[in-house]
């Protein structure tokens, strides 16, 4: 084996190993997708809320966004408590893995996007087919990620299924 093929194969069992690179990633992304989401919420400009009433109809056409918005906050929470459960169960990642959960991180970022297309289209069929279609992704990413981690040993196993114990 040359160098080079050593410096390859030292290199591609290094990448992406560090669950808590992944994990601080991870966060770091969520966090800044559940900040964007919030900004769709756009307080009604002076024009609409010259009376009472008026500022009453404008936060009342606010309720397709406010509705989406909270959906799309409890999804990302929801996604993120059972990836960092994943992380949490891991005993080492690897590079693939890594970019498994990069794939996932995608449509995390995707979220806003599909939350905001949604509440300014939410009579759309199309707009909530993509919103569904974003979750499902997310759903599938996810259980890609955690049966890649259970094929290929990447898994702490559970104190009564260790040989070891």
């Amino acid at each position: 084996m040359s160098v080079e093929d050593e410096r390859d194969r030292y290199y591609n069992q290094l990448a992406g190993s560090s669950l808590h690179r992944l994990a601080g990633l991870s966060d770091g992304i969520f966090a800044v997708a559940m900040t964007i989401l919030v900004l769709a919420l756009a307080v009604p400009a002076v024009n609409e809320g010259r009376t009472e009433s008026d500022l009453g109809q404008a936060l009342l056409n606010l309720v397709p966004n406010v509705i989406t918005y909270v959906s799309s906050f409890l999804t990302l929470g929801i996604f993120w408590v059972g990836q960092q459960t994943q992380l949490s169960q891991l005993e080492r990642s690897n590079r693939d893995y890594t970019w498994i959960n990069l794939a996932f991180l995608l449509f995390v970022t995707v979220l806003p996007f599909s939350t905001e297309l949604l509440a300014r289209f939410y009579h759309s069929r199309l707009a909530l087919v993509e919103y569904w279609l974003n979750i499902f992704v997310l759903g599938a990413l996810i259980l890609v990620a955690a049966e890649y981690a259970a094929r290929h040993g990447l898994a702490l196993l559970p104190a009564a299924h260790r040989k070891d114990k």
